[in-house]
């Protein structure tokens, strides 16, 4: 049971680092995009290569999400077991999973608009 604590804590871990990446990288990304969509002349903006680029950037935040909130829950439920056998290190693993699994719910769907 340690072992899958152990498993669940690492792959929290990595949920943590591509939720990071998530949040710092993709989500700011997106609201540029947005801004320059909302600034820019209709006509002269829609099918550039500029328009092409920041669909891209605001489909990533919506592509990305789901596989930190799958990530996120695979964590939880590989902790969660050796967490309730009394194995501490996996509850880093259900709290890491918990949080990136609401944080790729929060992007990577339409569960808090």
């Amino acid at each position: 049971m340690k072992i899958l604590g152990i498993i669940g804590t690492i792959l929290g871990a990595i949920a943590g680092i591509l939720g990071g990446y998530l949040q710092f990288v993709l989500v700011p990304a997106r609201e540029i995009a947005m801004a320059r969509w909302n600034t820019s002349p209709y006509e002269a903006y829609i099918g550039s290569a500029q328009h092409q680029m920041d669909m891209r950037a605001m489909e990533a935040v919506i592509d990305f999400g789901p596989i930190v909130m799958l990530t996120g829950i695979i964590a939880f439920l590989l902790s969660i077991i050796p967490a309730i056998k009394k194995h501490n290190i996996a509850w880093i693993g259900v709290g890491l999973g918990l949080i990136m699994f609401f944080l790729g719910a929060a992007h990577g769907t339409q569960m808090f608009s």
